[in-house]
């Protein structure tokens, strides 16, 4: 038979185990790895200083990088707004419409 300070302690351990277990955050546990990589900037070819096509392509890559990133930021914010972060304000979800091909 247990005695009473010892009862006491195995009491209070299970305790503590069934707080510790209700405490689970809802969702994943982490954010999905493809938006904890960093893309690289793109480069600009040596031709963007004779080509003015080559400069447009270039604004165009460096445009699509920079708005991959913010949606990527975006995703994040999202994901930490869901583990209950506070003092969030984050953007909605991009809705794209669907490919008419």
């Amino acid at each position: 038979m247990l005695r009473k300070p010892s009862l006491i302690a195995v009491l209070m351990i299970a305790s503590c185990g069934a707080v510790v277990a209700s405490c689970e955050t809802p969702g994943a546990a982490f954010p999905p790895v493809q938006d904890l990589r960093v893309e690289p900037k793109p480069v600009p070819p040596e031709e963007v200083l004779t080509s003015r096509i080559a400069g447009e392509k270039h604004d165009n890559a460096v445009e699509a990088w920079g708005e991959a990133g913010w949606l990527q930021v975006g995703r994040l914010c999202r994901f930490f707004d869901e583990m209950k972060m506070p003092g969030l304000n984050c953007p909605a979800p991009e809705v794209r419409p669907p490919d008419p091909g």
